[in-house]
């Protein structure tokens, strides 16, 4: 329970002083473990309020100029967010590493507009 208030206590610290990192998040994993259900679900928590912050701000912008296009029918779950999130971590490891190593901090809503482009590219006619 402890580990748990620290975590949330860390979370939220984190969001004091600014958007949340891949730097912060790496951390995070290494001090708390990869499959550390209560970082998944801040994690998923933080992810979901970008998610609401970017989808309202991409609202107005014209469909020719939009940077990705969800369908329709594809719900966007905490889930589905944090799975794509964490495949373009996968994909741009080594990107982000070096950017890490000159002391660049990645927020996470750059990777989540790069994963929702890469997973849901605008078919433009």
């Amino acid at each position: 329970m402890k580990q748990l208030i620290a975590l949330v206590l860390l979370v939220l610290a984190s969001g004091a002083q600014g958007a949340l990192t891949v730097d912060d998040y790496q951390k995070m994993q290494k001090k708390h473990g990869k499959d550390n259900q209560a970082l998944q679900l801040q994690v998923r928590m933080y992810l979901d309020g970008l998610l609401d912050g970017l989808f309202m701000a991409s609202r107005d912008v014209p469909e020719d100029k939009r940077s990705w296009c969800i369908p329709d029918d594809q719900p966007m779950t905490d889930e589905l967010a944090l799975g794509l999130f964490e495949k373009e971590l996968k994909a741009r490891r080594a990107e982000y590493a070096e950017f890490a190593e000159l002391g660049i901090q990645i927020p996470f809503s750059l990777v989540m507009v790069d994963a929702l482009q890469r997973a849901f590219p605008c078919q433009r006619t």
